[in-house]
Formats: structure tokens, sequence, C-alpha cells
């Protein structure tokens, strides 16, 4: 009887630890509709926007990196250029132990946090010189490493999970994809229905976009307006009525070896799982209730 019950209680911690969850509020800003997510780290409030096409965990401002204990510098700077083809290298730390929002994760990278971005429009425009003064710290894709990332833009939230599988509690509604990880980010397959291209999912990109030269010479170009904007309806394993509108650049930088990148109109429209133990990405069209 004494066997049975260790064996229950055992039973029951193992099935606690699987299904932790925690929930973090987004807040969109009313320009730019970047997602930012409220912190407390080291009991220091700070706003960080919430950026999946960075690859380390978190990019803090040196005089909160210098308050945090427990952490080695290491001996490489992280190097990273921006689709303006900047190049940016930062102080980079592995923190042993990280309490945020009275969460603890392990092992989390940090970088010294330096601007970086890219805008499409004209340099002369008041949306650009407005753009280049914003400097918010990070929250990137190396915090989730471990766990299972829900996005739902639609309700203004992420759900951080500790699933070892979800894909038996998700129904058909759910489409499923594998992705990879490379130095550029998260990459999933899109395509415009003649070629299939490799795209950074970057939830801090306001819009999507796709190189010039990546396009087939059969792609159908959509511009609207008569403007000299172009654009190419892209969407994800055939979803339906998922489409979204990338718009076609001809200044991607060399040095960005993905197709393009997928932002904010893709998430807005979409719950999007990614399921890091298992290297699966599944992504279901959002249904107003």
């Amino acid at each position: 009887m004494k066997k049975i019950s260790i064996f229950f209680i055992i039973l029951l911690t193992s099935n606690y630890v699987q299904s932790l969850e925690i929930i973090w509020d987004l807040v969109f800003d009313a320009k730019y509709n970047l997602a930012h997510i409220p912190m407390n780290i080291e009991d220091e409030k700070i706003l960080l926007t919430f950026d999946t096409g960075a690859k380390e965990a978190l990019y803090l401002p040196i005089d909160l990196i210098n308050k945090i204990p427990n952490k080695s510098e290491q001996s490489k700077k992280i190097r990273y250029i921006d689709l303006s083809g900047n190049i940016i290298e930062s102080r980079s730390y592995i923190i042993e132990n990280l309490c945020i929002n009275s969460f603890n994760f392990k092992k989390v990278s940090v970088a010294e946090y330096k601007y970086w971005g890219f805008n499409y429009l004209n340099d002369d425009t008041d949306v650009n010189k407005e753009n280049k003064g914003l400097d918010n710290p990070v929250i990137g894709l190396g915090l989730f490493k471990d766990y299972v990332l829900t996005i739902n833009y639609p309700e203004s939230k992420i759900t951080i999970s500790d699933y070892e599988d979800i894909s038996n509690d998700l129904d058909e509604k759910w489409i499923s994809a594998p992705f990879q990880v490379n130095s550029e980010g998260l990459v999933i397959n899109m395509s415009d229905g003649i070629k299939n291209y490799n795209m950074i999912l970057d939830s801090a990109a306001t819009t999507s976009i796709l190189k010039e030269q990546s396009l087939s010479p059969k792609t159908t170009i959509i511009n609207n307006d008569g403007s000299d904007d172009k654009f190419v309806s892209i969407n994800f394993n055939n979803i339906i009525n998922d489409n979204i509108e990338a718009v076609i650049l001809d200044s991607i930088p060399d040095e960005f070896q993905s197709d393009g990148i997928v932002g904010h109109d893709f998430l807005s429209k979409n719950i999007v799982k990614i399921d890091f133990k298992n290297k699966r990405l599944w992504v279901r069209l959002y249904e107003i209730k």
C-alpha cells in the first residue's frame, strides 16, 4: 500500500512539472504596433520589445546587466547584421539563474543592448526620423529555448509552457510544420503558390518583406495603388484565408541569406505555437469569438 501511494505522489508531481504554464501580457504601441512585455528584472521594472528575430534571450542596457549577480562574461562578442547592413557587436553574458516576472530561467544568454533596426520608408519621412530615436531593450528567441512558446497577438499575450509533446492536445485546425533556427533566427517555410521561401519569423517586424532576387519569374506581383511599392501574396502551408502581402525589396544586404521576414501581419491573424523541444511549429487561423 505504501509503495502504491509513493508511486501516485511521484506521478502527480511529474504531471505537475510537465504542465507548467505562465502567461505574459503584450502591450502594443500605438504608432508601430510593436509588441512589448512589462518585465520585472532584479526588482527593476522595464518594458522590453518582444522580438523573435533576435536570437539571444535578452538584450539589456549595460547598467542593468551590471546589477545582475551570478553571471559570466563570454570571451567573444556576439556579432549580428540588421537589414540596413549595419554590423553590431555587443558584449555577451551567461546568467546562471535569472528571475523574470517571478519565474526562474536558467543559463540565460544576455547581450548588451545596442540599437538596431530597419525601415524601408524614404529617409526624409517623418516616420523614419522618429523611428531612429526608438531605443527599447529586447526579449529574444533564446529565452524560450526549453519551452513551448504560444504567440497570441489577437488576444495580446504569450504563453510559456513546459509540455513534453503538445501534438496530442491540438485539434485538426492546427497546421504543423518543422522549423530550424540559424544565425538569422527562426526559419519557417512560406509559399506564393509558385515557389517556397525560407522566411524569418520576426515578431518585431511591422510588415513582412521578401527579397526581390528570391522571386520566381512566374510569381504574381501585386501593385494595387500604382505606387512604387510592390507586393507578393504568400501563406503558410496553404492555410485557407491566411494570405499576407509581403513587400518586395531589392535593397536587402547580401549577408542576409534568408528569403525574407514574416512579421506582425502574419501574427495578427494567427495563433502560433513554437515547440522548441520537438522542433515543430503549429499555426491556427484565429477565430473571433
